[in-house]
């Protein structure tokens, strides 16, 4: 029952090791990404691209600024198309509890429901790029499967992962400088090593090799 909580708290562990250890990597395309998105239309594919950036920090690799504005004219289309689908379900899952009973009527457990889906759907969301860069083949419609197959496979990882990131972001918004140097592409590496996590304790990829393992 701990197991996936637990391993939830240790991908957020390594992630702000991670980009505590290159800060000087990402602090720059962090604060490319604050400037793209104030521009709207640039908004998905700087965040795809931003995504992309930082599973190249959760492969050991270091990400740089050109390479970064590069990824964003690459993932304009595919971008978009990820955010309209990430914009409508949201947006479902919003009304839906918006309009359901107040908590005193036999029908709030549906709101309950609703808003415990519309969370899965949030990390599913947050999935969907991490699987875009390890499966094989298939693209973006694949990964979107394959990222609402995986919270529904650990649901209750998806949740206090969730639960982890929201305090991330509450604490990134009282701190200004943070919020816009790290939080941003930290949400991006969360995502990408907890992915990488499910899918080596499913056993679709290697197991990490024991050196990386003990960090």
């Amino acid at each position: 029952m701990w197991r996936e909580p637990l391993d939830a708290v240790r991908v957020i562990r390594r992630s702000v090791s991670d980009a505590w250890d290159a800060l000087i990597a990402i602090a720059p395309i962090n604060l490319a990404w604050v400037g793209l998105s104030l521009t709207v239309v640039l908004l998905p594919p700087a965040t795809a691209a931003l995504f992309e950036s930082m599973h190249e920090l959760a492969a050991g690799r270091t990400p740089g600024i050109r390479d970064y504005l590069g990824l964003v004219r690459r993932r304009f289309i595919g971008g978009w198309v990820w955010a309209l689908w990430a914009a409508a379900g949201l947006t479902i899952a919003g009304v839906n509890v918006r309009f359901d009973p107040d908590p005193a009527e036999p029908g709030a457990w549906l709101a309950a429901a609703v808003a415990v889906l519309g969370i899965l759907f949030g990390v599913s969301v947050l999935y969907v790029w991490p699987f875009v860069f390890l499966q094989p083949d298939g693209g973006l419609v694949r990964a979107i499967r394959n990222s609402l197959y995986g919270v529904l496979a650990a649901p209750l990882y998806a949740i206090v992962l969730a639960g982890l990131l929201a305090v991330i972001v509450a604490a990134g918004a009282v701190l200004i400088l943070p919020l816009a140097l790290v939080v941003p592409g930290l949400i991006c590496l969360v995502a990408s090593h907890a992915v990488t996590d499910r899918l080596r304790v499913w056993r679709k990829i290697p197991p990490r090799p024991s050196a990386e393992a003990l960090e």
